[in-house]
């Protein structure tokens, strides 16, 4: 740890633990590997160069542990799910823009909920804890809770928002 940073309090350095660990819902029985680059590419079938073009381009998002990107089984699945739009038609290129357009509004998006989060759920708990190890228990079971319940809310409501888009672009046609 660098000389000018501080210690976490133990609640936020259990939460910073989990955030690089195994995250709720992202595998049934927790054991989630973490790939290297490389990994992925031998995992996917595809080509290590390619992965790291479709990450510049904002389609691969890696996860950061300490230092190191990572990726997991899940991005596999991602990629797939790219080359099959690709294959059904859709330029590489116009996947990149979207990504990127994809990423800067999600990005925005996702340091309000992390403030949200922070405002309503965290502080309020180290505030209203008895001790550290209530805090961290407490702090740990919402993450636990919110983060999948947040995934399929957001997931849900960009699905449903690109149905009605494609509906509506329809009908203005017909």
């Amino acid at each position: 740890m660098a000389s000018n940073e501080h210690p976490l309090p133990p609640a936020d350095a259990a939460l910073a633990a989990a955030l690089v660990g195994p995250l709720p819902g992202e595998g049934d029985d927790g054991d989630v590997e973490l790939l290297t680059l490389e990994q992925l590419a031998e995992r996917s079938h595809l080509p290590a160069s390619l992965l790291a073009a479709v990450e510049r381009e904002g389609l691969l998002i890696p996860r950061s542990t300490d230092d190191e990107r990572r990726y997991t089984l899940a991005d596999a699945d991602a990629l797939r799910a790219g080359l099959a739009l690709v294959e059904a038609g859709l330029p590489l290129d116009e996947l990149f823009n979207l990504a990127r357009e994809h990423t800067a509004a999600m990005r925005t998006i996702a340091d309000h909920a992390v403030e949200l989060f922070v405002r309503f759920v965290r502080d309020p708990i180290r505030t209203q804890a008895t001790d550290d190890e209530d805090a961290t228990a407490r702090l740990l079971e919402a993450f636990t809770k919110m983060l999948p319940a947040t995934s399929t809310l957001v997931g849900h409501h960009f699905r449903r928002l690109l149905v009605n888009a494609a509906y509506a672009r329809l009908r203005d046609r017909a």
